[in-house]
């Protein structure tokens, strides 16, 4: 399974991948909004893994651009934030996001999420 990570920090986008290789999976990544929805046009992921706050393009515009793009609209989308109002999360579930994971991740939250996005066997990290 391929999973789309879109993170303007490198060692987040590493921790996600340490976090999660237990299962196999297979990354891709970006630094912002726009590269992330070429890089998911391109290589069509099984999952969505996108901060917030980018630069270029957020994370709002990255999953509403997602959610009306005719072959990845049902790509399941998890956004990471800092910002804990409800107000962001509200935006969230407007624009289509799958989950809401406050950064900073924790490690065993992120895993349940995906796990159960994707239908992964659980202990498997």
């Amino acid at each position: 399974m391929k999973v789309l990570i879109v993170e303007d920090t490198k060692t987040i986008t590493n921790l996600i991948q340490v976090y999660l290789m237990g299962w196999g999976l297979e990354f891709f990544e970006a630094s912002n909004g726009v590269q992330g929805l070429a890089r998911a046009r391109e290589v069509k992921p099984d999952l969505i893994i996108s901060d917030v706050q980018m630069p270029e393009m957020d994370g709002f515009a990255l999953c509403a651009a997602v959610r009306a793009d005719p072959i990845l609209f049902a790509t399941p989308f998890v956004m990471l934030t800092s910002l804990k109002d409800d107000a962001s999360r509200q935006r969230g579930r407007l624009v289509g996001a799958s989950a809401f994971l406050n950064k900073p991740v924790a490690v065993d939250d992120l895993r349940e999420k995906v796990r159960s996005i994707l239908k992964l066997p659980a202990g498997k990290y």
